[in-house]
């Protein structure tokens, strides 16, 4: 486990399974089978996707399994000549153009160098989709995918049972606050608990944030989620209005060890989210 492979800066998790963090900070999977390979999300840059595609394997079948609907994800995607595959509500409606500008800058951050994206990207029409659960067999490898909500309503988990690897998505986030915005508080608590119980025992869990995951920080996760879960659902009690959802924001980020420089960064990625989950959810 944590082999790098020399020359592609990427982290072997297993002889067919390896991880690498994208020019966005978004880590990425690929699947190496022997018909293809099997891309979790994907590289950002086309010289990073080209090294992706380029490994060896004999056959061009690939496909690109995009974990939920994040702005980052969808950009990555853009020029990938793959079969996408994604959770049904992959592509709900989104946000007014201003809008997803807003959620470019909060998840990419101001003047971090990054190659800026047109606000006019959409999302792309996948070749496949499910409700809520996939199996993938391709190539001598299986890949069950199934919608886990908690933390995106696309949002997907992809499970290798041979390989013992979880791909999680956003679902997990260590020293940052989490995307509020298009979640499932709900349905996020009670993935954190299957995520830390014997079902995964003896798991590689891969967050798209943080890479390589232990259980303590599953369990680190949990806890925040539910302070978050109960704390919002006593303002619906209430019918609070805006402000008193983003009075929660100091007490979200007391609960993360963050450095400095990133306070604005997520204390406007807290504001997009909490905002955007009152507008969605008032009825």
């Amino acid at each position: 486990m944590g082999q790098v492979k020399e020359g592609v800066c990427m982290q072997e998790l297993t002889p067919i399974v390896s991880i690498q963090q994208n020019a966005l900070g978004l880590y990425t999977g690929v699947i190496q089978t022997k018909d293809g390979n099997i891309l979790i999300d994907s590289p950002y840059r086309t010289d990073d996707r080209r090294t992706w595609v380029n490994l060896p394997t004999k056959s061009d079948a690939i496909f690109l399994v995009l974990l939920d609907t994040q702005y980052d994800r969808t950009l990555s995607a853009k020029g990938c000549d793959c079969i996408l595959v994604s959770q049904s509500d992959y592509l709900l409606p989104a946000k007014p153009r201003q809008q997803a500008v807003k959620l470019q800058e909060e998840l990419l951050g101001a003047g971090d160098g990054h190659e800026q994206v047109s606000s006019s990207s959409r999302p792309y029409a996948p070749e496949i989709s499910f409700d809520q659960n996939m199996n993938l067999f391709f190539g001598g490898a299986e890949v069950l995918l199934e919608h886990h909500p908690g933390s995106n309503v696309a949002g997907i988990w992809a499970i290798l049972p041979q390989e013992k690897v979880i791909f999680v998505g956003d679902s997990v986030m260590v020293n940052q606050p989490p995307f509020l915005a298009y979640s499932d508080l709900a349905a996020w608590v009670a993935d954190m608990k299957l995520l830390a119980s014997r079902a995964f025992k003896g798991y590689q869990i891969v967050s798209s944030r943080a890479g390589l995951v232990t259980q303590d920080q599953v369990r680190a996760m949990g806890k925040l989620m539910t302070f978050i879960q109960t704390s919002i659902a006593s303002l619906q009690e209430k019918h609070a209005d805006l402000e008193a959802y983003l009075e929660l924001i100091p007490r979200i980020l007391k609960r993360i060890e963050y450095s400095p420089d990133e306070s604005e960064l997520f204390f406007n990625r807290l504001r997009w989210g909490l905002t955007t989950y009152y507008e969605l959810n008032q009825a």
